[in-house]
């Protein structure tokens, strides 16, 4: 790359203070923990609002239907104002969608706070992995697998506090996110981030189309296919095992240890990488997800394969950016698009398992994962015939 190229490099590089790097992962902790509360709460809004179990899983949907929305202000102002901007407003929607949420009385208000609730997780999703994406190459992969590793943290916290508090008290555990969303925007100030509209190096990836479009497109749709998985096992898992014979509790905690296995797997992200690559990551990831997911068509080795499933599963999303962003450097609107697109996996994903729940029963749940982590492989493996762009 030359000096020019590297010079405008460096005027739009994010740059984070420590404590604002702390914060990002805050910021994921908070968006896990919300993530993770609708699976095992699926039971208790089932009798709450007095309706089925699989319309109760439209809650699922309806909360990436929001967060597929919401990448477009997120992106939007990415674009035209600073990155600190764009956290502090998603952290105030996140805020008010959990107030709202924790107040509504009947399903279709219930709903329509969930959508805003996903509006404000959708961009911040997709707003702190541009982010992250856009520091500097030396140390990118560690740093986007430790601040994702808190989403996983997160979502072990909120099963726990759940058996604590007891699932009926859900109201009160969403006031209590939204407070805590509203303490993360004071510590926004050490996040040094430029609007992309100055990304003069766009234009050059834009310029290198037959070569862009293939590999972003195949990109899309791995991570569709990732996060139909992720979300319908982190959704389903819990009602899986209630409707087993196991108890609330326990469908709770088995859904906590599948978030410490993603958490601990993306803990692991930095060094893993160093020794087997982003590539050998996310397949063998992927090939033992399909035998983990397999197995769990028994019960009792469910208790033990779906926190293992989140373990082998860690390493795939961030990974696949450190992917793309070695194959396609400096395409900012590539990974937004991706993380555009993946949005629509939360809706598909939660939704298919729903309407293979309502026709075949429960026993139908493993099998999807199982077919969602087959067809990720089969593209991610797709990816590897690509070799990166060169700019001038």
């Amino acid at each position: 790359m030359s000096s020019s190229s590297t010079s405008r490099e460096a005027s739009t590089q994010v740059e984070l203070t420590t404590v604002a790097l702390g914060n990002l992962t805050g910021v994921f902790i908070l968006i896990g923990a919300t993530s993770s509360l609708f699976g095992p709460l699926l039971v208790t809004f089932s009798h709450h609002f007095s309706i089925s179990l699989p319309r109760a899983g439209e809650v699922l949907s309806v909360y990436f239907v929001g967060a597929l929305i919401g990448v477009v202000p997120g992106w939007w102002g990415l674009k035209h104002t600073t990155g600190r901007r764009v956290l502090t407003v998603s952290l105030l929607t996140v805020a008010l969608g959990t107030l709202c949420t924790g107040l509504a009385h009947s399903w279709i208000l219930f709903l329509a706070s969930i959508s805003l609730l996903g509006l404000g997780f959708g961009s911040l999703d997709m707003s702190l992995n541009v982010l992250l994406a856009r520091t500097a190459v030396a140390g990118r992969a560690h740093r986007l697998s430790f601040v994702n590793a808190g989403y996983g943290l997160g979502a072990v916290i909120c099963p726990l506090l759940l058996v604590l508090v007891h699932p009926r008290n859900f109201p009160a555990v969403f006031a209590g996110i939204s407070l805590l969303a509203v303490l993360l925007t004071s510590f926004n100030a050490g996040v040094h981030a430029p609007a992309l509209k100055t990304e003069a190096l766009q234009g050059e990836i834009n310029a290198h189309k037959s070569q862009r479009w293939p590999i972003l497109l195949s990109f899309v749709a791995a991570y569709i296919f990732y996060v139909a998985m992720e979300t319908s096992a982190s959704g389903w898992i819990s009602s899986q095992l209630q409707r087993g014979g196991y108890s609330t509790t326990t469908g709770s905690l088995v859904t906590a240890a599948f978030w410490m296995g993603m958490t601990i797997g993306r803990s692991l992200g930095g060094p893993l990488h160093r020794i087997f690559n982003d590539r050998r990551l996310i397949l063998g990831g992927l090939s033992l997800a399909v035998l983990a997911d397999l197995a769990a068509t028994s019960n009792h080795l469910a208790l033990a394969t779906y926190p293992l499933l989140g373990l082998i599963l860690a390493s795939v999303f961030p990974m696949g950016l450190v992917w793309y962003t070695r194959l396609l450097p400096h395409d900012s609107d590539g990974v937004t698009l991706i993380l555009f697109a993946m949005m629509a996996g939360g809706v598909i994903g939660p939704g298919g398992v729903s309407l293979l729940v309502s026709h075949f029963g429960v026993r139908a749940i493993p099998f999807a994962f199982a077919g969602f982590a087959a067809l990720d492989l089969a593209i991610f493996a797709s990816i590897v015939r690509f070799t990166p762009v060169e700019l001038s």
